[in-house]
């Protein structure tokens, strides 16, 4: 999250005195080098945030993702089906063997490249237009993002298709402030944490609708 150092290590220790039952998975995953959100397979949100999906997950859901990783295998471990879709051929390519070894036949991986800075084309390219004509329980709004805020325009075009009692994902929503301000969800609840593989507290954003 944005501040110096100083007020990150602030945060840190606010948060994890806050909730202590963090402080173990803290030590144990975001001190490594070794370990990621795949490796884990755990979504690279907020503590926060996952123990609320652990809750909300039905077995019979839809699941739609920009950008995949962690969540992929989380989420096609708790709902019916998962689509991804990813900016990445490399990246893609260290999910499929996960997918693979741990014998999950429920999610379908796409790979769609763009160039992250013509907005224009981002906004008619097959990347963003694949959640088209969905109807899914679940949008996850994360992957790419660099110089040009490219998540809002994935999270306007999710809230024209998310399922009536559905929710979308912000994630790193501390970026992205403005979309509490303007949406049409019902309501939406920040989720704020440490995070696995994270130095730091994160934010997720959940939006109900």
């Amino acid at each position: 999250m944005h501040g110096t150092n100083l007020q990150r290590l602030g945060r840190l220790a606010g948060n994890l005195v806050a909730h202590p039952r963090y402080i173990g998975k803290y030590i144990a995953t975001s001190l490594s080098s070794r370990l990621t959100p795949l490796k884990l397979q755990l979504p690279w949100f907020s503590y926060a945030a996952i123990e609320f999906l652990e809750k909300f997950l039905r077995p019979t859901m839809q699941v739609f993702e920009y950008g995949g990783g962690g969540s992929t295998v989380f989420f096609a471990r708790r709902t019916a089906e998962v689509r991804c879709i990813e900016s990445s051929e490399e990246w893609a390519a260290k999910i499929k063997p996960v997918l693979e070894r741990e014998k999950i036949a429920n999610v379908t991986l796409e790979v769609h490249p763009f160039d992250p800075n013509d907005v224009v084309a981002f906004g008619r390219s097959p990347y963003l237009l694949a959640l088209k004509d969905r109807l899914p329980d679940v949008i996850v709004v994360d992957g790419y993002e660099e110089s040009v805020p490219l998540r809002p325009i994935c999270f306007q075009l999710a809230e024209t298709v998310i399922k009536p009692g559905g929710i979308i994902i912000v994630d790193d929503s501390w970026r992205y402030l403005p979309l509490r301000e303007k949406n049409r969800a019902r309501h939406w609840t920040e989720f704020r944490s440490v995070g696995p593989c994270r130095r730091g507290v994160t934010s997720t954003d959940v939006f109900f609708y």
